[in-house]
């Protein structure tokens, strides 16, 4: 979770300097989309998806829309602490790649070792 924090700890960082938050959750959408598209260019992580249908994912319920990734809960951008939290989680969902999860603790615990 650290290099998604980082990832968009960047992507806030720029896009509030820039001035680029509107109130159009759709266009704020679209330009993470843009935004999460550059900062992950050149590592080990890619997109799941090459398109977010947003309009769809605001306007129909989940089970509807061809892509399963919910948006309802996206914290006002002006909640810094809160926002950033957020996009990482979002941005975890919708990449892959990079650092392995450790395996789970039991596989070293002697009592489980077959």
């Amino acid at each position: 979770m650290p290099q998604y924090l980082m990832f968009a700890e960047n992507i806030y960082n720029k896009i509030k300097d820039e001035e680029l938050f509107s109130h159009d959750c759709i266009e704020n959408m679209n330009l993470l989309m843009t935004c999460i598209r550059r900062e992950i260019e050149g590592t080990e992580f890619k997109l799941k998806y090459n398109f977010i249908d947003f309009v769809e994912l605001f306007s129909k319920q989940l089970d509807e829309c061809k892509v399963k990734i919910d948006v309802s809960l996206i914290p006002p951008h002006n909640s810094e602490g809160e926002y950033i939290l957020w996009l990482a989680g979002f941005i975890e969902k919708i990449t892959e790649g990079g650092p392995k999860p450790p395996p789970p603790i039991k596989k070293f615990i002697p009592e489980y070792m077959s």
